[in-house]
Order: structure tokens, then C-alpha cells, then sequence
């Protein structure tokens, strides 16, 4: 009987995790749309299609004043840039390689590349700082010192990629990559397991805020695996049609390079998209409380943790408590009550105690469950700011219902 029990819990939670990917992917999808996302990965495609080249030169020069042989910088930078950009051309990173080679380099053309790398990161930053609805603004120094601290990140970032193809070359990492058995899931999933984590850490950097790991990586899965399935796809477009970007001449690597990195911002975005769309997801499923029909679409799997279900006749608060939460009636009925005299009953739809909430004062009524079994969902106040935050339509329902409830006291009042 223990073991069926367990069984059931272990399916329950399977359903709400599967319910709740399914929220988050569908929001995600649709927040991507809504963001116009696609042409934000144009504008990043063409900023870094300009960086790209300062990047490469820092990479192998950084590279070089570890490696001492040209020939390791020259095959990790290019593995790099092949896993990164495929089709990319070798004769660009000998010729990049031999402007490294030169003895003229100082400080200041360091910082001279280091600065025109800081419009891609400052397009980056802001692009994402849409999609998590980012309305205060910085000032100008702080910008700044928040674009060049993401360049160096993402400098320290590739010499760590590219430095791990000479550490990949050594003896020991070769038999374990030859080995059989169980390490043999190293070369299929150590590349994956390597993007998940490069991700994870391009979305600390450009992220605003704390985010929890677990949000960190919802959102760098995602766009590991659409990056995992866009490979091989871009590879098979170009193996039937190689004429592809024929029209461009000399150029068509330029062309495939511009479209490869046009994609890879796009799946980037969207896996910033699942980010946020975790860090919302109470609000969100919340949220479909107040667009009505909620019982038909937001099931109890998902509303477990917010619901609440009373019995006849008790007291859900008092007034003069104080107000943290407010309530949705799902099923049933509640009785408003001030001085012993009833002032609205609250069923199906109606909600109650948003006021108390949103202005942080005390209950100004009591509220009474009336039939068995009323079911309710309870709201935070962080939750109920995000919706109001992001649907104005929400705000105006919320105030012509007030207006309404403010109306009615009124006529009671004149009544009595």
C-alpha cells in the first residue's frame, strides 16, 4: 500500500512538472513573439558579425602569451570558431593569427579592441533586460562598467573554450575519450553538458538580478538542445543545397556566417525567454485567474500550492488583521461581513482582499465561508505586482470592479 502511495506521488509531481513545462514553454513562445525577438537576433547578429574579428584577435593573443607554440593557439581558436560558426573559413584565423604575432601590441590596443567589443555587449544586455521587462534605467557610468565587465567575462570565456582544446589534446583526457563502457557517454553528452554550462553562464552575465540556478539552467537546457537539433539541420540545408548564398559570390561564407549567427541569437533569446518565463511562472499561471474561464483552463495540478479549501462557516480572516494575500473564489461562496452587517457575497470569479493587500492596511471586513468545500486560491502580493505590471488590461478590470464594489456600498449606505 506504501509503494502505491508513493507511485502516485511520483506520477503527481511528473504531471505538475510536465503541466508547468508546458506553461512556461507556451509563455515563452509567446512572450518571443510579442518581444519581436527575431529582430533583436538580426540586430545581434550584426553586432557580432562586428565583433567578431576583435574577439578572435583577443582570444589569440591572450591564448599566445600562455601557448608558446602558433600552431596550438591556431587549432584551438579554430575548433572553436568551427563549433561556434560552421563553414568558417581557416585563412581568416592565419591571418588574425599573424597580427597577433606582431610586437606592436600595448595597452592601449588592447583597450582599443576591449572598447569596440562594448556596443555588442551593451546590445546583448539590453536586449535581455527587455525580455525580463527591465524599466529602470541606469545611468551612464554604471552602463559602462556593466558592458565591460560582460566583455571580459565573455573574453575569460572563450580562452577557457579554446585553452580546453589543448587540455583535450593530453594523454589522459584522450583514453578517457577513447575508453569504452561507462565513460563512453562522455563524447556524447560532454558536448551538451559543455553548452548547458557555457549558456548557464552567458545568461548570468547578461541576466539583471539574482536568478536561481534552477531558472539558470531551465533556460540554457532549452537552448542547448534547439542548438543540439539546428546543426545538424543548418548542415543538411547546406549539404542539398549548396548553391545556398550563390548569390553572394566570394562572399557566401560572410552570408552563411551572418545567418548561422542570426539563429543562434534567436535560439539564445528564446532560451532567455524560458528564464524569465520561470521566474514569472507563479504569475503567470496565476494570471489566467483574472482572463475568466479559469476553472476550464488552470487545473488544480497546477494550483495546488495556492489552493485552500474551506469549510462552512470559517472565519478566513478577521477585520482589523492584517492583509498579506488576497483571494480567488474557485467553487463556493464567502460572506463579507463589517459590524455584523453583511456587505457582499463573494462566489465563483469574485475576488476579495486586494485592497487590504496592495495598500498594506488591516482588513476592513470579515470574511466568512458560507458553503463546504469553497475552494480558493490564495495571491501574494509579488505575484499580484507582476500581473499588474505587465497587463494593463488587468489594472482596468481591477478598477472598474472597485468602482463597482465602491458603487454598491453606496447604494447600501443610502438604503439603510
Amino acid at each position: 500500500m506504501k509503494l502505491r502511495w508513493n507511485g502516485q506521488k511520483v506520477l503527481e509531481r511528473l504531471r505538475v512538472a510536465g503541466s508547468s513545462m508546458g506553461l512556461v514553454l507556451r509563455e515563452a513562445a509567446q512572450s518571443f513573439s510579442a518581444n519581436r525577438d527575431m529582430a533583436n537576433a538580426a540586430t545581434l547578429a550584426y553586432y557580432g558579425f562586428l565583433a567578431l574579428m576583435p574577439l578572435l584577435l583577443l582570444v589569440i593573443y591572450l591564448l599566445g602569451l600562455f601557448l608558446q607554440s602558433s600552431e596550438a593557439v591556431l587549432a584551438s581558436v579554430e575548433d572553436l570558431a568551427v563549433r561556434l560558426f560552421p563553414a568558417f573559413n581557416r585563412a581568416l584565423l592565419e591571418d588574425l593569427l599573424a597580427v597577433a604575432r606582431q610586437r606592436v601590441w600595448g595597452l592601449v590596443s588592447v583597450a582599443i579592441l576591449v572598447w569596440s567589443l562594448m556596443p555588442f555587449a551593451g546590445a546583448i544586455r539590453g536586449a535581455v533586460r527587455r525580455i525580463f521587462r527591465v524599466t529602470r534605467r541606469a545611468s551612464f557610468l554604471r552602463t559602462k562598467l556593466l558592458d565591460l565587465a560582460a566583455v571580459l567575462a565573455l573574453l575569460v570565456l572563450f580562452v577557457l573554450m579554446a585553452g580546453g582544446k589543448v587540455y583535450a589534446s593530453l594523454g589522459p583526457v584522450k583514453m578517457i575519450a577513447r575508453a569504452g563502457g561507462a565513460l563512453a557517454w562522455a563524447r556524447t553528452l560532454g558536448p551538451l553538458l559543455l553548452a548547458i554550462g557555457v549558456l548557464s553562464f552567458f545568461y548570468r552575465v547578461f541576466a539583471p538580478g539574482k536568478i536561481r540556478l534552477s531558472h539558470l539552467l531551465a533556460g540554457a537546457v532549452a537552448a542547448a538542445l534547439l542548438l543540439a537539433v539546428m546543426r545538424p539541420v543548418f548542415g543538411l540545408v547546406l549539404k542539398f543545397n549548396p548553391n545556398y548564398g550563390y548569390a553572394f559570390g566570394s562572399l557566401k561564407a560572410i552570408f552563411l556566417l551572418l545567418v548561422w549567427v542570426y539563429y543562434t541569437f534567436a535560439v539564445m533569446l528564446f532560451g532567455a525567454e524560458v528564464i524569465a518565463m520561470t521566474q514569472r511562472h507563479d504569475a503567470l499561471l496565476l494570471r489566467r485567474l483574472f482572463a475568466g474561464g479559469a476553472e476550464v483552463r488552470t487545473s488544480s495540478v497546477l494550483l495546488g500550492r495556492f489552493l485552500r479549501t474551506g469549510a462552512a462557516d470559517e472565519v478566513l480572516f478577521r477585520e482589523g488583521d492584517p492583509g498579506a494575500e488576497m483571494f480567488y473564489v474557485l467553487g463556493g461562496a464567502v460572506r463579507l461581513t463589517r459590524g455584523g452587517r453583511e456587505l457582499q457575497v463573494m462566489r465563483k470569479g469574485d475576488y476579495f482582499g486586494e485592497m487590504s493587500m496592495l495598500l498594506g492596511a488591516a482588513r476592513t471586513a470579515t470574511a466568512t465561508v458560507v458553503e463546504p468545500d469553497t475552494r480558493l486560491a490564495l495571491i501574494a502580493q509579488k505575484n499580484f505586482d507582476v500581473i499588474l505590471a505587465e497587463n494593463p488590461g488587468i489594472v482596468f478590470d481591477l478598477l472598474r470592479e472597485m468602482a463597482r464594489r465602491l458603487e454598491h456600498t453606496n447604494q447600501r449606505i443610502e438604503s439603510a
